[in-house]
């Protein structure tokens, strides 16, 4: 399902008398076009401000059974679920845990956070009203987490893939299959490659949510990336610095509007989050993949060489490596005889192998060439873009 019309429509038809859409959206559209035409892109500062208002605004009302608190600046806002809304995040997680193998008789351990962090408590939810044991562990120690799973027969593991490594050191049985969550995984080599070889008989699902989208998109066995559970989310992608859609295949910022949400339903809701989008032949039935997650944030951004480049990519770009500390200055210069010179300068330490990984990925990443990079023992801002053409600097902090 590439364009869900039909979902979009049903949606919008409940929404056109709601108190934050009235008089902003139409009834329905015909495409997608018209939908992102028609449509107005809205983000974080939109919802922090309704929820902030007494009986949560324009959102109020809205009867939740479950409010998860989730910092956005200054502000902790509930991301709100409905009975309704519960049930059906739960049928959508269904249909993965069925194309996982994962059923009654297992065991499920969860390590992820339950204090202000979404996805132990969802994790927990899904496992039970799928008729699996869940142990609400937590991120605690490592060597007493190996005991109780062992003591439980713990099948499912579902937590920080970093603390997953702790465990298999202290012990754990491989599970037969391994949730991860909390940080980069398929987007950082090194990280992802480890717990290949700690695991590797093991389904390994990579994830993308937000507080207020859950879940996004997983991992679907036979698939690469992340499906998104289409059912739940329709995802474009888009220039951010236009708000334009963009092609499948191109670079730009995530955006996420909810199908079946009655509280807090999100409409074109700006993520912040770089991605690329594609449609896949169908994987268990879903077709919108994101093959590389997401990798980078809309932040500053500067264009070198008539290619826009996102210096939060940088960071993805030195995952998993040893010797860089993550902080960067990108300088950006114009040559004599006309053009771009782009300078990427590394907190920290690397040989030559080192540095040819990088200039690999920064070119694959950004599709690009860096004509330098070196190493600084300490750099005076840690992440800084310098930009001295036209004989004007600008220095943007990032």
């Amino acid at each position: 399902m590439s364009f869900p019309a039909d979902a979009l429509n049903a949606q919008l038809e409940k929404l056109v008398a709601h108190p934050f859409y009235q008089d902003r959206v139409p009834a329905s559209i015909a495409n997608a076009a018209d939908f992102a035409a028609n449509v107005p892109l809205m983000g974080r500062s939109d919802l922090v401000t309704e929820m902030t208002k007494p009986g949560y605004g324009a959102f109020g009302g809205s009867n939740p059974v479950r409010m998860n608190l989730s910092p956005m600046g200054p502000s902790l806002v509930p991301a709100m679920q409905t009975l309704g809304d519960m049930e059906n995040l739960i049928a959508a997680a269904r249909t993965h845990l069925d194309a996982c193998g994962i059923g009654p008789g297992d065991v499920c351990a969860v390590t992820f956070g339950y204090h202000m962090f979404v996805a132990g408590l969802f994790y927990q939810s899904q496992m039970e009203a799928h008729g699996v044991a869940c142990i609400p562990l937590g991120p605690g120690e490592a060597e007493r987490t190996v005991e109780v799973c062992a003591q439980h027969n713990v099948t499912v593991l579902a937590g920080n893939p970093s603390f997953s490594l702790k465990l298999i050191e202290a012990g754990l049985t491989p599970p037969k299959v391994f949730f991860a969550g909390g940080e980069a995984f398929t987007g950082n080599p090194a990280l992802y490659g480890a717990v290949r070889d700690a695991m590797p008989d093991t389904v390994l699902v990579d994830s993308f949510s937000l507080s207020e989208f859950l879940p996004v998109a997983r991992t679907f066995p036979g698939g690469e990336g992340v499906h998104v559970f289409d059912e739940l989310v329709y995802a474009e992608v888009i220039e951010p610095s236009t708000g334009e859609p963009v092609d499948d295949g191109e670079r730009g910022e995530l955006v996420l509007t909810h199908l079946k949400k009655e509280a807090q339903p999100l409409l074109r809701y700006r993520t912040g989050d770089l991605t690329v989008r594609q449609t896949t032949a169908p994987v268990h039935g879903r077709t919108v993949n994101l093959p590389r997650v997401v990798f980078g944030r809309t932040d500053d951004m500067v264009k070198v060489k008539g290619v826009k480049v996102y210096p939060s990519e940088i960071r993805s770009v030195l995952l998993g490596l040893d010797g860089p500390t993550g902080g960067y200055r990108l300088t950006v210069s114009g040559k004599d005889g006309g053009g771009d010179r782009l300078a990427l300068a590394l907190e920290g330490r690397g040989d030559d192998d080192v540095l040819e990984e990088i200039a690999r990925r920064f070119k694959s990443q950004t599709l690009i060439s860096a004509d330098e990079i070196t190493f600084e023992e300490k750099l005076d801002e840690a992440h800084a873009v310098v930009d001295t053409r036209d004989q004007r600097t600008r220095e943007k902090k990032l």
